[in-house]
């Protein structure tokens, strides 16, 4: 008796994309070296870029800050205060903390301390990543209502805390300009705090 039923062979033809789904050892290990040989070049690359973008970004922070101060000084015709600052309420009095933080507030009195009627104009956070130390002796940054800093040039240093990419410094002179550079005022490298 013959049986009714059809048998159907399906065959996928060699050379299709159905019989070419795996991979041999050889080209697992081609990818992986080609794979690693970028990452090796490139990560180091990437690091300095991220670094150089963090270094940026908090320099034009401190410098819009700076002509903040220096702006409201003028605009209010008082003293204008930039401190650095834990707490976002209060200043400390340490020229090493920048980088925990920083606020720019109205100095009434001149006591060179927030009181009560004082207004706080704005509050910066910390620089994440980076060291921002000043001058010796320079712990904050005023203003006067003609729009001159008060004491001698301060020199702000940005730094990688991990002492990757380039250092840069602010600069603010007496007449209360601001520059950025790479180099110290007096043209020395600029040295970095251990950590």
């Amino acid at each position: 008796m013959k049986d009714s039923r059809q048998q159907f062979v399906f065959r996928i033809p060699y050379g299709s994309p159905q019989h070419a789904r795996a991979f041999s050892l050889h080209d697992a290990l081609v990818t992986m070296a080609v794979v690693s040989t970028i990452a090796t070049i490139g990560v180091p690359s990437f690091q300095q870029l991220v670094v150089s973008q963090r270094m940026t970004g908090a320099i034009n922070t401190f410098v819009t800050a700076l002509h903040l101060a220096r702006s409201e000084a003028i605009k209010r015709g008082e003293n204008a205060v930039l401190c650095p600052s834990t707490d976002g309420r209060n200043c400390i009095n340490r020229g090493d903390e920048w980088e925990t933080g920083y606020l720019l507030y109205i100095d009434r009195d001149g006591a060179r301390e927030i009181d009560a009627d004082e207004t706080v104009v704005r509050v910066f956070g910390a620089t994440n990543g980076l060291r921002l130390r000043t001058s010796p002796g320079r712990d904050d940054v005023r203003y006067m209502p003609n729009g001159l800093a008060l004491g001698s040039t301060a020199t702000f240093r940005f730094c990688d805390v991990h002492g990757r990419g380039t250092p840069k410094a602010v600069i603010i002179s007496n007449a209360g300009r601001v520059r950025t550079s790479t180099r110290m005022p007096e043209g020395d490298a600029i040295v970095c705090p251990a950590a």
